[in-house]
């Protein structure tokens, strides 16, 4: 008969080893989607992930505040405000006074930005296409799945 301290190490196990193929399962995802590859980017440029992810949330708001545009990318302020900074040296941001914060600076897209911004949704695009094709008829439970993984994510960090 086991006792409670083998029960406790035996669920113990259990448990580390449910997370470790958890973990493996996303290291593999993150590695499979090219996110660690400084050559390869799925969206068709040499922009780093962050990138393509602010100008394609660029596209889908029209203007926002570095803060709001944090917020969004799940990155600290800092690196986000260092991103905009090179995206405004670019020429692909342009910086305006927020229409109701005096203290707040609005980003938003400039000419170039918009065409640099649909390059990469077109690009992205035609990428996650050519994954859906492999996956047939699996589409929508593979992104329910990745949904409720991110809702998990996002809880786990607000109890960190």
């Amino acid at each position: 008969m086991l006792g409670i301290c083998a029960v406790a190490r035996i669920r113990t196990m259990a448990t580390n080893a449910t997370a470790r193929r958890l973990r493996d399962a996303v290291r593999h995802l993150v590695v499979a989607h090219g996110a660690l590859e400084e050559t390869r980017r799925p969206c068709g440029t040499e922009l780093s992930i962050p990138h393509a992810y602010a100008l394609l949330e660029f596209l889908r708001h029209e203007q926002m505040t570095v803060s709001e545009l944090a917020t969004m990318l799940a990155i600290d302020r800092t690196n986000v405000s260092r991103l905009c900074a090179r995206m405004v040296e670019a020429g692909e941001l342009a910086r305006a006074p927020h229409p109701e914060d005096g203290r707040a600076r609005s980003l938003r897209l400039t000419a170039r930005g918009k065409k640099l911004a649909r390059a990469v949704d077109e690009q992205s695009a035609g990428h996650f296409d050519r994954l859906a094709k492999q996956l047939g008829g699996s589409v929508g439970e593979v992104v329910a799945a990745l949904d409720q993984l991110a809702r998990a994510m996002a809880l786990t960090k607000e109890d960190e």
